[in-house]
């Protein structure tokens, strides 16, 4: 049975809730996500680059995420939201030079219309 990205990073509850209900912005940078959050009165002060390393947020910049067992607000808030993980991953591999392949096949196309017969042959 495999885990959940959740069951791996096992949050507290009180993480999870304020992971889910915080105003956080989500910004890509250099392949990890700048985590922000708007809920503060400050949010420039309250911005935290989270590292994530095969598609799992592995660590974070914030002091509780240090301080204390288990994943942080701002990792549990990527690990709840799919897409920002996943766009994080693409960026990655866009930025290390890695190709990505299509899950459906493409049409093979005869190509050979648009060039002169000498250049075909």
């Amino acid at each position: 049975m495999t885990q959940s990205l959740l069951e791996r990073l096992t949050p507290t509850n009180r993480v999870l809730k304020r992971a889910q209900y915080e105003a956080f912005a989500f910004s890509l940078y250099d392949g990890d996500v700048l985590v922000r959050n708007e809920s503060h009165l400050n949010p420039a002060d309250h911005e935290y680059r989270v590292t994530v390393v095969d598609g799992i947020p592995t660590t974070c910049e914030c002091p509780a995420d240090n301080r204390f067992d288990g994943p942080c607000k701002h990792r549990t808030a990527i690990a709840i939201r799919p897409t920002i993980l996943d766009v994080a991953t693409q960026m990655q591999l866009v930025a290390d030079g890695g190709v990505t392949t299509e899950t459906t096949p493409l049409e093979s196309k005869d190509d050979t219309r648009y060039f002169p017969s000498s250049v075909i042959s």
